[in-house]
């Protein structure tokens, strides 16, 4: 039985095993879901990921990540477990840093965490924090302000999940958050567990998918960053997205230089995300990527956002582009199936792309 690839040492390549479901009549559920990551186990994937979408998306992503992917850690062996996105700011703290070291330590250190704001239509996003506010003691909380304060909830629930794990009992008084002597006590993991944090996202030329709710005309046609510095200060690795090797590269110096100021000794990691697809013709290959996101995200997806997103042609074509991210050292992927077709995307991946890879 191959070894689980090691976090930060070796170059893990993972396939997403969410698919769509109920938006366009295909069928995939939830059974499907758990057997896509056992045969990617047995097909020679590194990793597995799962998405996070409470509250919508009619697609498998709408079932708890956390709790599937220990599911498919007790039917697994050395398969790593990641998400690609979770929304932590969306949880409490608490309960998710206990969640996590859980399933990272039952899973003898297999559990990667992915993490990020997330996206969607404006309306899907407020009802997020509407159903946030609702889980809260107190009733004057207004999901108006908890929604324009995402970014500083983001911040305060990475830090107390992070002091969770390293920490045996704290306090903290932040903006959002205040509790007195909490402790994971035998829960908390004997090592830190890995996170990733998803920063910089591509704004297409015209409105559209993925952006719905914060598409500005000012960054048309750019990539945005972001607030970047998340990544030093509550993860161990960039989570980049929609953006070609070069252009990695250079965000990745701004990363740097912000590591160096704090003092950041430990390395951190590249971490990539695409929508795969591989078909003898690259044209075909390109459509299917492009019909897939406009499932998941909702029309209209733009020409140039597909550019950006998908990593798809023959297999050879796909493999020389992989290459390209891991030359400039990128070292954890996240495959994300730009098909209905998961289980023979699955295989042409597995069987015709990765043993071209040098790794």
């Amino acid at each position: 039985m191959p070894a689980t690839k090691r976090f930060g040492s070796d170059v893990i390549v993972g396939v997403s095993i969410n698919n769509t479901t109920g938006i366009t009549g295909k069928a995939y559920e939830l059974s499907d879901l758990l057997r896509a990551g056992i045969e990617a186990e047995a097909m020679g994937f590194d990793a597995v990921w799962v998405h996070d979408a409470p509250l919508g998306r009619r697609t498998t992503a709408a079932y708890d990540p956390v709790n599937v992917l220990s599911l498919i850690a007790g039917a697994t062996r050395h398969v790593g477990l990641a998400t690609g996105i979770l929304t932590p700011q969306l949880r409490n703290p608490v309960m998710l840093a206990q969640q996590w070291a859980t399933l990272f330590e039952g899973s003898e250190g297999r559990a990667i965490l992915g993490v990020g704001t997330g996206a969607g239509t404006g309306t899907l996003v407020r009802r997020e924090f509407e159903a946030l506010s609702a889980l809260r003691h107190d009733s004057n909380l207004d999901p108006q302000r908890l929604y324009e304060a995402r970014s500083k909830l983001f911040d305060e629930t990475m830090d107390i999940m992070r002091r969770l794990w390293s920490e045996d009992k704290f306090s903290y008084h932040g903006e959002l958050f205040k509790f007195s002597e909490v402790t994971l006590g035998g829960a908390r993991p004997s090592v830190m567990p890995p996170v990733l944090i998803a920063a910089g996202i591509y704004f297409s030329k015209e409105p559209g998918a993925p952006l719905h709710h914060g598409w500005q005309e000012k960054y048309a046609g750019k990539h945005i960053f972001g607030p970047y510095k998340r990544i030093v200060d509550y993860g161990d690795g960039w989570f980049g997205v929609h953006v070609p090797p070069t252009e990695y590269i250079e965000k990745w110096e701004r990363v740097k230089k912000y590591a160096a100021e704090k003092g950041r000794t430990q390395n951190l990691v590249k971490a990539f995300n695409c929508f795969v697809n591989v078909d003898d013709d690259p044209q075909k290959a390109w459509q299917s990527v492009k019909d897939q996101l406009s499932d998941f995200h909702g029309p209209p997806v733009g020409d140039d956002m597909v550019d950006r997103w998908a990593v798809s042609g023959t297999p050879t074509d796909v493999a020389q582009k992989l290459q390209g991210y891991i030359d400039v050292g990128v070292s954890v992927f996240q495959l994300v199936i730009g098909s209905p077709d998961q289980f023979g995307q699955m295989k042409r991946l597995a069987e015709q792309v990765l043993p071209l890879l040098r790794r």
